[in-house]
């Protein structure tokens, strides 16, 4: 099958030569590769940490969270009876959360402090609403939590712990007694609770790891000075889509005086900065193909003024201005086709291979270049989308044949006398 005139004339132009234009159109077919993989790489990127930070937060967050005004809620049991009434609702467990302040009690040495989170949760009821207490989250020891805590594998690292330790435990109600008692002019020493460290739990999420530990819901009630009240109930829906539906359904469900929050209420401003990033990351990318255009209007620009004889030739030969113009604009369509199928190949395998990279710029220049501390992830997420490969390809193309527009529309007005008045 022939090729139509203007293409395989841009081809033979295009021919490899040992001249200056040769160059300058393998450095445009380089400069759109590079902006192709680099738009593929870095949305990919973004849309990988989207995906794997709502994952994150759907596993071991609630899905919906009933609070009461007044900040404790008694009779939670009957609130849970009717939670559960509701068809999309898969499971339903009280917790307890709060501050506390928790110092090692080592045999030797200093005593070293953090202040984490302390969850208070009903192992069989959890279960049913996060993978928080998910076997496969245990690392050492085991989910007993009677008069004890799972503490995260990053606290873990950063008290020296292991299994069998004690820790103080500090609360809220602690200082409280002693505010207390102190208005009544009373010298009162109040000791700390202690606590076992009865697991390590590493939910390969550094937030988590390094700022929750885990309890019975009876002691953490107690660290609170509780009684029979929690916090609130944590609920799982069997859609995390169905959240926002679902919390309209359950105000009307619920008695009054009772709050009802989505998980996403409760990150609106993480997802909201996050997907801002993202859609400006594309545009300020994009500025980067934009770039690898002027490459392209450069080199066509040289190769039509080298070409000016052969284009009066081909005017004499009655060619019209339309056909020439597609001749250059031909160029152009396989300089962007050989640079996207370039670019892609390129981004692909560099995200293929992006954790192993990685680790050999860490190893080469002793540089963390993705900390887990800053960023919560142990490794670079990455999701290659269909839809961003797409609008990247039909973007890039676009610009690509933008780019030698002018050039061929320049060539097809040139007339055989100006352009023989070169030779």
């Amino acid at each position: 099958m022939r090729l139509p005139f203007e293409l395989s004339l841009a081809l033979r132009f295009l021919r490899p030569k040992r001249t200056f234009v040769s160059i300058i159109t393998l450095i445009s077919i380089i400069g759109v590769t590079l902006g192709v993989a680099v738009l593929i790489i870095v949305m990919s990127v973004m849309s990988g940490f989207d995906l794997m930070l709502r994952e994150r937060l759907l596993n071991f967050n609630y899905h919906i969270k009933v609070f009461s005004e007044n900040r404790l809620m008694t009779g939670y049991s009957e609130v849970r009876e009717k939670l559960l009434k509701n068809e999309a609702v898969k499971g339903v467990a009280p917790f307890v959360i709060g501050p506390v302040l928790v110092e090692t009690q080592p045999n030797e040495g200093q005593a070293q402090i953090a202040t984490p989170f302390i969850r208070g949760v009903d192992i069989d009821l959890e279960q049913t609403v996060s993978s928080l207490v998910s076997s496969n989250n245990l690392v050492q020891g085991d989910m007993n939590l009677s008069e004890g805590v799972l503490v995260g594998s990053e606290i873990r690292s950063q008290l020296n712990l292991k299994v069998g330790d004690y820790l103080a435990v500090h609360s809220a109600r602690s200082f409280h007694r002693i505010r207390d008692s102190q208005e009544e002019g009373k010298d009162v020493v109040l000791l700390p609770d202690d606590y076992e460290v009865r697991g390590v739990i590493d939910v390969d999420f550094y937030d988590y790891n390094a700022n929750f530990m885990l309890t019975s819901i009876e002691s953490a009630q107690d660290l609170f000075d509780l009684g029979d009240s929690v916090h609130g109930l944590g609920v799982r829906l069997e859609d995390a889509s169905l959240a926002e539906e679902t919390r309209q359904n359950l105000i009307n469900l619920l008695p009054a005086g009772l709050t009802v929050r989505t998980w996403e209420d409760e990150n609106s401003h993480l997802l909201e900065a996050l997907r801002v990033e993202r859609n400006v990351m594309f545009y300020l990318l994009f500025f980067v193909m934009i770039v690898a255009a002027f490459g392209i209007t450069s080199s066509q620009i040289t190769f039509v003024v080298q070409k000016t004889p052969e284009i009066g030739t081909l005017n004499a030969l009655g060619a019209t201005g339309g056909q020439i113009m597609r001749v250059f604009l031909s160029q152009s369509f396989v300089v962007a086709v050989l640079g996207l199928a370039f670019g892609f190949g390129l981004g692909l395998l560099a995200l293929y291979f992006r954790n192993e990279f990685l680790v050999f710029m860490r190893d080469l220049t002793s540089f963390e270049i993705f900390p887990a501390s800053i960023y919560g992830f142990q490794a670079l997420p990455a999701e290659i989308v269909t839809g961003d490969l797409v609008k990247i390809g039909i973007a890039s193309f676009i610009i690509c044949i933008l780019a030698g527009l002018l050039p061929a529309w320049n060539a097809s007005r040139l007339r055989p006398v100006e352009a023989f008045r070169h030779e």
